[in-house]
């Protein structure tokens, strides 16, 4: 987290047709990891097949420590458990390595955009 408790993260969600996406803006890390994963519980709450598709906009993603990458392991579980469509969009080269160094990588759709996501699938 960063200096005197600046950091943040905001979590904003929204239906695109039969698409969900998910926007996370600030730091994915220890402090705020509980709050992004009960926002993507909600997204599975209710009817678990009600969201074929779930793109996951990490666009605004400024940083993602050991406990965010273990939010989105958790992520990609649950959508494979609820036959959802998961895509990650606006990865940045940090995270990229990350998934790529702990062999996540290919487990995990990655487009540069929401709009290429969301076109593609």
């Amino acid at each position: 987290m960063s200096s005197e408790g600046a950091a943040t993260l905001l979590i904003s969600s929204g239906s695109h047709g039969d698409a969900t996406v998910v926007r996370a803006v600030g730091e994915l890390d220890y402090d705020y990891a509980p709050m992004f994963r009960r926002e993507l519980a909600q997204v599975w709450s209710g009817d678990p097949g009600a969201t074929p598709t779930l793109v996951l906009d990490l666009t605004g993603l400024t940083f993602c420590d050991s406990t965010g990458l273990a939010e989105l392991l958790w992520i990609l579980r649950r959508s494979q458990e609820t036959k959802t469509d998961l895509s990650l969009a606006g990865v940045s080269r940090t995270l990229r390595h990350m998934l790529t160094t702990t062999g996540l990588l290919p487990y995990f759709t990655i487009f540069a955009s929401v709009e290429e996501a969301l076109r593609d699938r």
